[in-house]
Formats: C-alpha cells, sequence, structure tokens
C-alpha cells in the first residue's frame, strides 16, 4: 500500500518518506522547467517558464509543512502496538500514530483508543502536557457528547488499565459518530 490512513500503524513514518520523496520531486520538476525554460528562450530567465518553475515552490511547501509538523514524533514500536492491540476491546476504535493539531500547536499520541463513551490516548514523550491535551480534546468531544470521559496517560501501563477497565455506556449513533469524526478531524 503507498499511502497509510491517519490513525493507521505506521502512518507517521510513510508520510514523512512520501514528504521527502514528494519535495524531492517538486524540486526536480521545477529545476527541469526551468531549465527548459532557459534553452528555449536564449539563455535568458525573463519567460513563463521561469514563472511556472517558481510556481512549484507551492507545493513543495506544503509537503515541506507537514514534514516539519511530523519531525518530532515516530511510530511507536511494533512490540506496543500488539500489546495495546490485544488489550482493546473489539468495538473499540485504536488508532495508531496520532498526530493532532489546535491552533497553537501539534500533539503527538502513540494510541488513542474511542469507544462507546470513552477516549483514552497515551503521549508520546514526556516533553508534552498530557493535562493539556486532555482539556483541549475533553472541550471539544463536549460539545457533541457530555457522556464521554476524556483521559490521556503519560503512561502506557496506565493507559492500558483504563483500556481494560473501560465500560461501555449506551449513546446515541448519530452522537458516537458526531464524536469520532470530530476526534478524526484534528488529525494531520
Amino acid at each position: 500500500m503507498l499511502k497509510k490512513t491517519k490513525g493507521e500503524y505506521g502512518y507517521i513514518t510513510k508520510s514523512k518518506k512520501l514528504d521527502i520523496i514528494k519535495m524531492l520531486i517538486y524540486i526536480g520538476i521545477a529545476a527541469a522547467i526551468f531549465i527548459i525554460g532557459l534553452f528555449l528562450n536564449k539563455m535568458s530567465y525573463q519567460n513563463i517558464f521561469t514563472i511556472v518553475a517558481i510556481l512549484f515552490v507551492l507545493p513543495w511547501a506544503r509537503a515541506f509543512v507537514e514534514f516539519v509538523v511530523f519531525f518530532p514524533y515516530k511510530t511507536p514500536s511494533r512490540d506496543a502496538y500488539e500489546k495495546v492491540k490485544s488489550t482493546v476491546a473489539t468495538e473499540a476504535k485504536l488508532l495508531s500514530d496520532v498526530v493532532i493539531t489546535s491552533t497553537e500547536k501539534s500533539m503527538g499520541l502513540d494510541f488513542l483508543v474511542m469507544g462507546n463513551g470513552y477516549v483514552f490516548g497515551v503521549i508520546v514523550n514526556e516533553k508534552q502536557n498530557a493535562e493539556e491535551i486532555q482539556k483541549y480534546l475533553r472541550s471539544g468531544v463536549n460539545n457533541w457528547s457530555d457522556l464521554y470521559q476524556v483521559k490521556i496517560h503519560k503512561n502506557v501501563n496506565s493507559f492500558l488499565q483504563d483500556v481494560k477497565n473501560a465500560r461501555e455506556k449506551e449513546i446515541k449513533q448519530e452522537e458516537k459518530e458526531k464524536v469520532e469524526n470530530y476526534i478524526l478531524s484534528l488529525f494531520v
């Protein structure tokens, strides 16, 4: 599979590689267009080819920004993923390689589990503020449902314990879909 979907294991690693490839392709195309323009216009850079080559900065910049957003984060180990996967109930959704954005910054989570009435996550590194991420997610989820428990952990063991002990609640299907769509809309 060429491209992984958001929340799929390995998404961050695959996205970083694709972003580097995209940037190299855009640079190569821009350089080729510019050089062709030089040869077709007697070595003068004042031509339409130069403008087209410069316009390739826009898609290059988009790929570069995405790479910069993903740069501090990495895909968790396969062993950790398998351990979490074996703990998650079959009716819950396990998301991996999660990078969410707010208007101020991006925040990374190794894993996020969404079930009926709960959203549990574990942070990528200790430098991030778990309480801040939890508050951000909780305020957004509460816009769609007051029945959800949102908790972000700093420790994998406490995260796994909460996932094991999670209690499914009676949530309307429409409410559940809105919460899930909201959370997925935050993903980079």
